[in-house]
């Protein structure tokens, strides 16, 4: 954490030697957590076991390592299969050295309590620290989600505070994250990502720092360049004084 800013990088597993790289500078400039996903192109989906664990060797720094557990594109409905799934893909990431894993379970705009209940017990069988991705923004009574995660044991919930493949920024959601950040009272730490930039990044970390809140900006497309490198200069700038 630099200058209070706590900076989650999401990272897309493609080469290993470039994700090592990756981790290892971003890490080295002050990057606290990075989110590991393969075919970022469809959302994110599980990585391979060999690039978490080269991952893990690859952290700098106390830098933690979460690990995305979707087995599929598409909505956020866990099937059953797929339920066992991810199940295992959690014990796969706690075996391989990951700090945490993210995931999330909805449908029909509710949350799927059940199997959300059910990841979570085996997250934290293994220690695991647990996320709700943003299938959160799919929700249609997201305050009281939050208030169910809270319950369940969840650390921490990633949300644009606006709807899900709406376009919109998390800057755009800036009134929306004002009240999970307020509703949420350090309980549950709020990760606020979509469309962060190195423009409206500052605003984001604002609203954070008025809450004095237990939250982090997630970035992804900002920080990289075109080759997938992270961009040094990009992270500084994010965790630079304003």
């Amino acid at each position: 954490m630099k200058n209070g800013k706590f900076l989650e990088v999401c990272l897309n597993e493609g080469c290993f030697k470039q994700l090592t790289n990756n981790i290892s500078v971003a890490s080295n400039l002050g990057a606290k957590r990075f989110e590991l996903c393969s075919n970022l192109h469809l959302g994110g989906l599980t990585p391979s076991v060999k690039a978490i664990d080269c991952a893990v060797k690859s952290l700098t720094n106390s830098a933690e390592l979460v690990v995305m557990i979707r087995p599929e594109a598409g909505n956020f409905i866990v099937s059953t299969e797929c339920h066992q799934v991810m199940q295992k893909q959690i014990t796969l990431a706690a075996n391989a050295g990951a700090h945490g894993v993210v995931f999330g379970a909805v449908k029909h705009g509710e949350l799927d309590l059940e199997v959300t209940r059910s990841l979570v017990a085996t997250a934290k069988q293994h220690g695991l620290m647990v996320t709700f991705h943003r299938a959160f923004d799919t929700l249609t009574n997201p305050l009281s989600t939050l208030d169910k995660l809270i319950n369940l044991g969840v650390e921490r919930v990633l949300t644009a505070g606006t709807p899900w493949q709406s376009g919109q920024s998390a800057v755009d959601g800036l009134n929306q994250l004002n009240t999970y950040l307020a509703h949420s009272a350090n309980q549950i730490e709020i990760v606020i990502g979509g469309g962060v930039t190195l423009e409206n990044a500052a605003t984001l970390w604002q609203l954070i720092k008025n809450h004095s809140a237990k939250a982090a900006v997630h970035v992804h497309s900002c920080v990289h360049t075109e080759n997938g490198a992270i961009n040094a200069e990009a992270i500084n700038k994010l965790l630079s004084k304003d």
